[in-house]
C-alpha cells in the first residue's frame, strides 16, 4: 500500500493522498467543478502541471487558467504541442517557450516552412487539442534523459543545463525536455493564433546554427483572442517600423545590423527631443558634458561593468591595447568629475549627456528601434552630498513629470531594490533604498515595488510611460549610486576640511532617444505634434506659375520664424498634393490663390480636417507660435 502524505491548502485545510498521486486528483478531491478551473499548482513555493505528482508532505495553492501562471502554461503547452506537430513534419525541435503573450518554437526545419504553411501547422495542432490525450511528465536522471535524446544535440543541452531530475513531457510518439509546468486538460489550449514563421539561430547567437521559429498568440478565452487580434489589426497601422519607412525618418542595414541610420526626417525629430530636455536641463543646472566612444578595457573593469556588461560589449585592439566600445556614460562621467578638487559647497554637480552607447544584442532579439546595438542615451549624473539625496531625487521626479506631460503620458512609478549580484555593503543598500522610499512615501507618488531588481550598483525608481494602445514602456529612471564613487576614488572637501564620498545619482528621462521616437510613432500614429514634426508646414500655390514668388514670400516668414517649411510645385492637381501631405503627417497644408495674395491670408487645413479656413498670415504665424512652445502649456 502507497505511503499517505498530507497536502496543506492555502485555507489550512488538510488532504491525505496516497503518495504518487498526481495534483489533477488532488485537485479532484476538492471537487470535481474546482478541478475542471484549475490550470498548474503552486507547491511548496515552486510551480508544478497537474499532470505531475505528489511526493512529499508539502504546500498546495491551485491557479486557475485566468491567472498569470495558468495563462503561461496554456501558452508554454502550445510550444510544446507545435514543436510536436513540426516533428512530425521532419523537423527537430530546438526549444519552445514564452514570450509575454506570444508562445514559440524553435526548430530545425527538413525543409524551411513558410507562411504559408502555418495554416496546416495550426490544424495539426488543433487535431491534437481536440484528441484532448493527456500529456504524461516524467522524471529521470540526466544520464537517462541524455541517453533517450541522443539524436537531438539541442535537447541534450537543455538537459545538461537542467536540476536532477529532468523533467521530459511525453505525448504519444512525441518527448521533450520542459522546465515549466504544462495544462493537463488540453480542451482549455484551443484559443490561439499562429503568426509568424520567422529566422532564427541557435540560443539566439548569430555565431550558432540558423534555425526557425514559429510564434503565436494564445488566451484562455475566445473572447480574449479576439480583442488581443484586434489590437494587431490596430497595431499594424502604427508600427513604427512600416512609418519610419514610410515618411522617411529611419532605415536599417546589412552592414550594420541593429544600428538605425536616420535620414533628415529622423534627425530632425532627435535634435527636437534633445533641444527641448537641453533647455530644461540647462533651467536647472546641468552641466552638459561629452566623452568618448571608445576607452581602455581597464576602466570598465574599475567600473564594475566588465563583471557585469562583458557579453554584452563590443572590444577592439588598438597597439596591443584593449579597448571597448561604452555601454554607457557613468565611467566617463566619474572621470570628468575627478579631474577638479571639489568642495560641499559645489555639490550637486549636475552632469548630462546626450551620448552614444554600443551594446551587442542577440540578432533575434532586434526590433526596429525598440532594441537595437546602438542608441542615444541622455544620461545624467549628480554629484551629491548625503544630505541633499532627498530633494535631488524628488527635482529629478519633477523634471520626469514635465517632459512626459508634453506628451500626454500617463505613468506609473516603481521603486527596485537590491538585486542577488549587487556590489557593496548591505548597509549602504539599505541606506540608499530607505532613501528612495521616503521621497516617495513623503510626497504622495504612488508606486510599486519590484523585489531584487535594481542595477548592481545601487536600487532605483523606474518610471513606465503609457501609450496610446494602453501598452507599457519601461523609459525613465533614477538610480542610487554609493559604489562607484568608491570603486573611483571620488571625493568631496566637507565642512570640517575632511574628504568625503559623494553620492552619484543616475538619471534618465528617455532612456534610448531612439526607443523613445520609436514609442513616438506608435503613441501618435506617425502624427507627431507641431513642435516635432520633421516638416510643419506644406505651402501649395494654386498656379505654381502665377503665385510662385507668393508661396516663396510665405515659406521665407515661416523660416524666419523657425519653421520648417516645405513647397509643393509640382504639376499635380490640388486634390493630390493636399493628399499627399496629409499621408506624409504634415500638421498644416497651406494654400495660396488670388484671394490669398489679394487679401494677405492663407487658406488653411489643419492635419485630420476636411475644411480650410482663411487665416490672416500674422495672425496664423502667432498661433503657430503659440502652438509650438509646449513647455509654456505645462506645469
Amino acid at each position: 500500500m502507497a505511503e499517505q502524505v498530507i497536502v496543506t491548502l492555502p485555507d489550512q485545510r488538510k488532504l491525505e493522498v496516497a503518495q504518487g498521486t498526481t495534483l489533477y486528483q488532488v485537485a479532484q478531491q476538492i471537487g470535481s467543478s474546482f478541478a475542471k478551473k484549475v490550470a498548474v499548482a503552486n507547491v511548496n513555493g515552486t510551480l508544478y502541471g497537474l499532470n505531475e505528482y505528489i511526493g512529499e508532505d508539502c504546500q498546495v495553492e491551485f491557479l486557475t487558467y485566468e491567472d498569470e501562471k495558468g495563462l503561461e502554461a496554456i501558452r508554454y503547452t502550445l510550444g510544446y504541442l507545435a514543436g510536436e506537430v513540426l516533428e512530425k513534419h521532419g523537423a527537430k525541435v530546438a526549444g519552445f517557450g514564452v514570450n509575454k503573450e506570444q508562445f514559440f518554437v524553435d526548430f530545425k526545419p527538413e525543409e524551411n516552412l513558410k507562411a504559408a504553411d502555418l495554416e496546416k501547422v495550426s490544424k495539426d495542432i488543433q487535431k491534437a487539442v481536440s484528441a484532448n490525450h493527456p500529456i504524461e511528465v516524467r522524471e529521470l536522471s540526466k544520464l537517462d534523459a541524455l541517453d533517450q535524446f541522443s539524436e537531438n544535440a539541442f535537447m541534450q543541452h537543455h538537459i545538461e543545463q537542467a536540476s536532477e531530475p529532468v523533467k521530459v513531457a511525453v505525448h504519444g510518439d512525441y518527448a521533450a525536455v520542459i522546465d515549466q509546468p504544462l495544462v493537463h486538460n488540453l480542451s482549455k489550449v484551443k484559443h490561439f493564433s499562429l503568426q509568424a514563421v520567422s529566422a532564427t539561430n541557435w540560443l539566439r547567437d548569430v555565431n550558432n546554427e540558423a534555425l526557425q521559429r514559429v510564434s503565436g498568440f494564445a488566451f484562455a478565452d475566445a473572447k480574449a483572442l479576439e480583442d488581443h487580434q484586434a489590437f494587431i489589426d490596430k497595431y499594424e497601422q502604427v508600427n513604427h517600423r512600416r512609418l519610419g519607412k514610410e515618411l522617411d525618418i529611419f532605415s536599417f542595414s546589412e552592414f550594420a545590423p541593429g544600428m538605425p541610420f536616420y535620414a533628415h526626417n529622423g534627425q530632425v525629430i532627435r535634435l527636437e527631443l534633445q533641444n527641448m530636455l537641453r533647455q530644461l536641463q540647462f533651467e536647472a543646472d546641468y552641466e552638459e558634458v561629452y566623452t568618448p566612444f571608445i576607452m581602455d578595457e581597464t576602466l570598465w573593469k574599475n567600473s564594475g561593468h566588465w563583471d557585469h556588461y562583458q557579453d554584452n560589449m563590443y572590444f577592439t585592439e588598438v597597439d596591443e591595447q584593449t579597448y571597448a566600445l561604452k555601454p554607457m556614460n557613468c565611467p566617463g562621467h566619474m572621470l570628468i568629475y575627478k579631474n577638479h578638487l571639489h568642495s560641499y559647497r559645489d555639490l550637486p554637480i549636475r552632469m548630462a549627456e546626450f551620448g552614444q552607447v554600443h551594446r551587442h544584442e542577440l540578432s533575434g532579439s532586434l526590433n526596429g528601434l525598440f532594441r537595437v546595438r546602438t542608441f542615444n542615451q541622455d544620461d545624467a549624473h549628480i554629484f551629491v552630498r548625503r544630505d541633499q539625496i532627498e530633494s535631488e531625487i524628488l527635482d529629478v521626479l519633477g523634471l520626469i513629470h514635465k517632459v512626459y506631460s508634453v506628451f500626454g503620458f500617463d505613468y506609473s512609478i516603481e521603486l527596485s531594490t537590491r538585486p542577488d549580484d549587487f556590489m557593496g555593503e548591505i548597509e549602504l543598500w539599505d541606506f540608499a533604498e530607505q532613501s528612495l522610499e521616503n521621497v516617495l512615501n513623503q510626497h504622495g507618488f504612488e508606486y510599486t515595488v519590484n523585489e531584487k531588481d535594481g542595477a548592481f550598483y545601487g536600487p532605483k525608481i523606474d518610471i513606465h510611460i503609457k501609450d496610446a494602445l494602453g501598452r507599457s514602456h519601461q523609459c525613465g529612471t533614477v538610480q542610487l549610486d554609493f559604489q562607484m564613487p568608491e570603486k573611483f576614488d571620488l571625493t568631496f572637501v566637507n565642512k570640517d576640511g575632511e574628504k568625503e564620498r559623494p553620492v552619484v545619482i543616475h538619471r534618465a528621462i528617455y532612456g534610448s532617444s531612439d526607443r523613445f521616437i520609436g514609442i513616438l510613432l506608435e503613441h501618435f500614429g506617425g502624427n507627431l505634434p507641431l513642435w516635432l514634426a520633421p516638416v510643419q508646414l506644406e505651402v501649395i500655390p494654386v498656379n505654381a506659375d502665377l503665385h510662385l514668388d507668393a508661396v516663396k514670400d510665405l515659406k521665407r516668414q515661416l523660416k524666419a520664424e523657425g519653421f520648417r517649411v516645405d513647397l509643393d510645385l509640382s504639376d499635380e492637381k490640388m486634390g493630390y498634393k493636399i493628399r499627399q501631405a496629409h499621408l506624409r503627417k504634415v500638421p498644416y497644408t497651406l494654400v495660396v490663390g488670388d484671394n490669398e495674395v489679394e487679401n494677405g491670408t492663407v487658406a488653411v487645413r489643419k492635419r485630420g480636417a476636411s475644411e480650410e479656413a482663411s487665416v490672416d498670415v500674422k495672425d496664423f504665424i502667432e498661433q503657430l507660435k503659440a502652438e509650438r512652445d509646449v513647455l509654456n502649456s505645462v506645469e
